[in-house]
């Protein structure tokens, strides 16, 4: 089995985190939209140490995938791309993969500065970091709103790269995502 990344695939493993962190992601803002429209109801609590431990599965999950994105080769892209092309999609990948480590980051660490802990399942909490601090907090939840405002256009330039391979140039790129053998 292939344990990592080559210059002609995809591990299994990197395959099977990048669909995780997809589904990590979009359950986190699904609670997220369901706690908002329960605020005023008691079930809004229950859901928030479910999103908090989501968060933490995401940071651990991402913190390993940076860390095999930039020791790994990565594969060869399909088709013809230009190198622009290549650049930017590498540069994307790459960032969406750190932000996914900050971003929870910042969260744990905005909460922190709120004084306000952070409730896994169970009733397990996890440690403050850094002490309370109204100034930190302002600039904590400024870098996170900036670093949040670039991921949703990184991810809004992965999935239109994603479209754009497989329904106008009709190459093997989700394919390959998907695990599937595909020839260069």
């Amino acid at each position: 089995m292939q344990l990592r990344d080559n210059g002609l695939r995809f591990s299994p493993i990197t395959i099977v985190l990048h669909w995780l962190v997809a589904a990590l992601l979009l359950s986190i803002l699904g609670l997220e939209v369901a706690m908002a429209r329960t605020a005023a109801q008691a079930s809004s609590g229950r859901l928030e140490p479910i999103q908090n431990l989501l968060g933490l599965m995401l940071f651990l999950i991402s913190a390993y995938r940076f860390w095999a994105r930039v020791s790994s080769p990565h594969p060869l892209p399909l088709g013809s791309p230009t190198p622009v092309q290549v650049i930017v999609s590498r540069s994307v990948a790459t960032a969406l993969a750190l932000a996914m480590v900050l971003l929870p980051l910042a969260v744990w660490l905005s909460r922190a500065a709120a004084g306000v802990g952070i409730e896994l399942p169970g009733g397990l909490m996890l440690p403050a970091p850094i002490g309370p601090s109204k100034p930190l907090k302002a600039v904590l939840d400024a870098l996170f709103n900036i670093g949040a405002t670039a991921f949703v256009a990184g991810l809004a330039l992965h999935l239109f790269g994603a479209f754009r391979n497989h329904l106008v140039l009709k190459n093997q790129t989700l394919r390959r995502m998907l695990g599937k053998q595909v020839e260069l």
